[in-house]
């Protein structure tokens, strides 16, 4: 494993653990782990963990502006790992709404995972194997996964498979037909204001959607603003926050039903990362509003 590696993630993304010789490891101070496959989450607090890999976890927990309980890293902290023949410190250091991972422990490394583009974010492993070890675990520590979402289906996602280059070229505007869909990618849960957002399911039924994501990085298509799978005429202004209101982006419609186009602009944000992509992976996921903290 590197060793001394600096990772910058979100205060909302938790971590997994990479335990890659299957030690039993006490752990403190406390933190928390994530359980249930829908929301409302649970959070459990752990001090001990089995001799196993993985796991949904963050230093502390809030309360979000819309009533829900996420994981949240509210303060800086070390954090130790300890089995009977060595003890794992990792310095998690806060600054705004952001983290930094970091770690000079022997046999100790953080590493970042990505999904779809090499500038997504989706993921922080805090790895550990014990000193004097050789590379075998390096396979285990290839396949390391964490969970994301495509169209509401949980899934895990390896991080040895294949991530592709981000686009050279970040697009702030694009112009579509007025009948076709958008769609969005996001490393955190994001919420819509100021206008009505609909989604078209797989049975064909479309709903109103006031959020994208549940808990997980997520990447949906089928959106649209009106219920017949359209948008209004004129422009149509939406504002896009995450839970915690840590970052805000406004995104413009403006149809022009004349030429039936749609011009979508990203008119601003405060995210690290926010431009309009085709994210099509697995699904077809076109004129993608991606989202990143």
């Amino acid at each position: 494993m590197n060793k001394n590696v600096q990772i910058i993630a979100p205060a909302q993304m938790p971590f997994s653990v990479g335990n890659w010789d299957f030690q039993v490891l006490t752990v403190s101070p406390t933190v928390y782990g994530r359980s249930g496959l829908n929301e409302p989450y649970e959070y459990n607090e752990l001090s001990y963990l089995g001799a196993s890999a993985g796991g949904i976890i963050s230093i502390n927990t809030r309360i979000n502006e819309h009533g829900q309980r996420y994981g949240y890293a509210t303060s800086s902290q070390e954090i130790r790992f300890e089995s009977p023949s060595t003890t794992y410190s990792f310095n998690a250091n806060k600054f705004g709404n952001q983290i930094t991972y970091a770690t000079s422990s022997p046999g100790a490394a953080v590493e970042a995972r990505y999904w779809i583009f090499d500038d997504f974010l989706s993921g922080i492993s805090l790895g550990m194997e014990a000193r004097g070890k050789s590379d075998v675990h390096q396979i285990d520590a290839a396949g390391a996964w964490c969970n994301v979402q495509i169209n509401d289906k949980l899934i895990q996602y390896s991080s040895a498979e294949t991530v592709s280059p981000a686009p050279k070229n970040k697009a702030s505007q694009v112009i579509i037909r007025d009948t076709e869909k958008f769609s969005f990618l996001s490393n955190v849960n994001i919420y819509f204001s100021d206008c009505d957002v609909y989604r078209e399911l797989p049975s064909g039924q479309i709903i109103k959607v006031d959020r994208h994501g549940s808990g997980n990085p997520t990447l949906a298509s089928e959106y649209y603003l009106t219920p017949d799978k359209g948008y209004p005429t004129g422009l149509t202004t939406m504002t896009i926050k995450d839970g915690f209101s840590d970052a805000t982006a406004v995104v413009e419609f403006d149809h022009d039903a004349s030429k039936k186009e749609v011009t979508i602009t990203i008119k601003s944000f405060t995210s690290r990362l926010c431009d309009i992509r085709d994210a099509s992976y697995i699904i077809h996921a076109p004129n993608a509003i991606c989202i990143a903290l």
